[in-house]
């Protein structure tokens, strides 16, 4: 029951050289709060290898606000698996997030790195005003997800994938809880039919190359270990509009119970995506559908993360290349996550309104994409 379990705090530690995880939940770290903690160097000696190991690694982060972290030099950075069912990550730093240069090869049962990994959820899981500087930005093994207002100079993968299991040469598909809104009891369990993902305002730069093998790029060949930066993993994703059409008749009513058969595909398909505002640099590609983006194929972007003694900082010109786009992000933007039919909001039910960046600086009606309200707010001390 919700009142009497999690409620935890883990404010302002400094959390480091561990060989599991820096911090860990699993189903008691409920309705918790994780904030202004840096977390660094763990399970970089490859000792432990498997499912449980991150910076954070959380099952069940219902209500969980995880913001204001700094997240670096771990083989994952954050991990919440299955029920991340109103989890908010918002105003984090995370950055080099992999294994080491000289480190031993992996282990056997070691999980890839990224900044941020959603597994197996139905959403809604927020993820906002978040700078993600790792080669993997984001593993989407999952379904729910908005990403608003980020900067990403690493790829998202496992668009698709790594949600089943193969067992005795056959497919299983998992079947995952999802809850009543803001409680722990279970409604229900369903399989992931990957999607229902909104995108909104963020910055994706291709910071690193894409490996070529052959005439095939990494992206091609493997999803769950693409470097392509960028929305395009969605491309065969429909659009909310395409999606509902798969349910109409030929005469533009609802399809009755009778079409069940010809609807078996539909039902079995995946979920729409939502994208618009987004920035493309470097290379960075957008899902083929959405419109109202900016592609730029011809300003080279550079990033640097500068650490002077403690104060890390941004180098970059990205700000002398964005222009700003109408209109704040807003819970009502957002939507319901399709499975829990549950808004994109604060524990409490209450709406947000995406009118704050990084340092918690307040837009204009008209905000420039990315995590920041400026360039002067981005050539601020991140983390000190």
């Amino acid at each position: 029951m919700k009142e009497n379990i999690g409620h935890h705090i883990i404010r302002r530690c400094n959390i480091h050289h561990c060989e599991q995880d820096g911090i860990v939940g699993r189903q008691g770290g409920v309705f918790s709060l994780i904030e202004d903690n840096h977390i660094h160097d763990i399970n970089n000696m490859q000792e432990l290898a498997g499912a449980e190991i991150a910076g954070i690694k959380m099952h069940a982060a219902i209500d969980v606000i995880i913001r204001r972290n700094h997240i670096n030099d771990c083989t994952m950075g954050i991990w919440t698996d299955w029920e991340a069912q109103g989890t908010r990550i918002t105003q984090n730093l995370l950055d080099h997030n992999y294994a080491p240069a000289g480190t031993a090869e992996r282990i056997v049962g070691a999980m890839q790195s990224q900044d941020i990994f959603v597994e197996v959820g139905h959403g809604p899981t927020l993820i906002d005003n978040n700078l993600l500087l790792s080669k993997a930005s984001l593993r989407l093994a999952t379904e729910g997800v908005a990403c608003v207002h980020n900067l990403m100079l690493g790829s998202i993968t496992s668009i698709g994938a790594n949600t089943d299991f193969f067992v005795d040469g056959k497919n299983q598909p998992r079947y995952t809880p999802y809850h009543i809104q803001h409680r722990t009891e279970v409604a229900g369990f369903m399989t992931i039919l990957h999607g229902d993902d909104r995108f909104y305002n963020n910055i994706f730069v291709q910071n690193w190359p894409v490996e070529k093998v052959g005439t095939e790029s990494v992206v091609d060949r493997a999803p769950e270990d693409t470097e392509q930066v960028g929305t395009n993993g969605f491309d065969d994703y429909p659009t909310y509009a395409e999606w509902q059409a798969q349910f109409q008749a030929l005469d533009g009513t609802i399809a009755k119970e009778t079409d069940m058969n010809d609807l078996m595909s539909v039902h079995f398909g995946h979920l729409p995506v939502w994208a618009a505002g987004n920035v493309y640099f470097n290379g960075a590609k957008a899902w083929k559908k959405e419109t109202d983006n900016v592609v730029n194929t011809q300003d080279q972007v550079t990033i640097e993360l500068v650490d002077n003694e403690g104060q890390t900082s941004l180098r970059t010109n990205l700000y002398d290349f964005l222009t700003p786009h109408d209109g704040v992000i807003t819970t009502t933007t957002l939507g319901e996550a399709f499975e829990p039919e549950q808004r994109y909001e604060m524990p409490d039910g209450s709406d947000i309104t995406f009118d704050e960046d990084y340092f918690g600086n307040h837009r204009d009606i008209a905000p420039l994409p990315g995590p920041f309200v400026s360039k002067t707010a981005a050539s601020a001390m991140l983390w000190r």
